[in-house]
């Protein structure tokens, strides 16, 4: 009943999509990750019902391009670092650059190495991630950064967002939601979120809260047994299942 309600308000609905571990698996490596096969043919299918079609995603938007090809899905707007980036049709807005960041790109690498050798920094340029997937221990590893890491980017005015197994260093008052609140507006009919880290509770609460608001048809999904599976609408165990949800709804009438 939801997926056929969905269906019939997309020419003026908003899907919106998480990447890494939504639409993709999780991978160690960032720039090792790739979309799921028949992601772009879903996407496309999408934008051909006359959705606004996003991806909202804690990679850079240079980075997302890399490893997916989404440049090449017509319409197709993306949000990088957690919406400090916004692109769409080949032009790109970000937000400046915080001026605490570069004490910390100095600063960090010491600290990662004095922890365990298989901690390392990714730069996005806007952000800062500190990666303990490839340690041993990735939760005690995080545990022993936490306090430190906060204790550096709370100096530089910067905050810090826990993921999957990283801490990301990142500029305050920017999230999945506000990027969110940019999609919307008075004639979206219908909305569909889906995620699968801590970094999607934002868009997932301001999908929800719009729902209630409007009255308009809404449903967010959790990928996984992570964080976003108590608070979404439904949950699927992994990004194909998200695929075949996807598909359902376009075939819904």
């Amino acid at each position: 009943m939801r997926a056929a309600l969905l269906r019939s308000a997309l020419p003026a609905g908003l899907v919106a999509l998480d990447f890494d571990g939504t639409l993709a698996p999780i991978s160690p490596r960032p720039d090792d990750a790739r979309p799921l096969d028949g992601v772009q043919q879903i996407l496309r299918a999408v934008r051909a019902t006359g959705a606004t079609l996003a991806i909202v995603t804690g990679r850079s938007v240079a980075s997302l391009l890399r490893v997916s090809g989404f440049a090449a899905v017509p319409g197709i707007i993306i949000y990088g670092i957690h919406g400090a980036e916004r692109w769409q049709a080949g032009a790109l807005c970000t937000a400046a650059v915080p001026p605490g960041l570069d004490e910390l790109r100095a600063s960090l690498p010491g600290l990662l190495a004095s922890i365990g050798p298989d901690l390392w920094l990714e730069d996005k340029k806007l952000s800062l991630v500190v990666h303990a997937r490839l340690t041993a221990d990735p939760d005690r590893a995080l545990a022993m950064l936490r306090a430190p890491v906060e204790q550096a980017a709370a100096a530089a005015g910067l905050v810090v967002r826990p993921g999957r197994e990283v801490l990301e260093i990142c500029i305050p008052g920017i999230d999945k939601g506000t990027a969110i609140r940019e999609l919307m507006s008075a004639d979206t009919a219908a909305a569909f979120y889906a995620g699968d880290d801590l970094g999607d509770l934002p868009a997932i609460r301001e999908v929800n809260a719009w729902a209630e608001r409007s009255g308009r048809p809404a449903l967010t999904v959790g990928i996984g047994r992570g964080p976003v599976a108590g608070q979404a609408d439904v949950t699927v165990p992994d990004p194909q299942g998200l695929l075949s949800m996807l598909r359902q709804i376009l075939r819904s009438t």
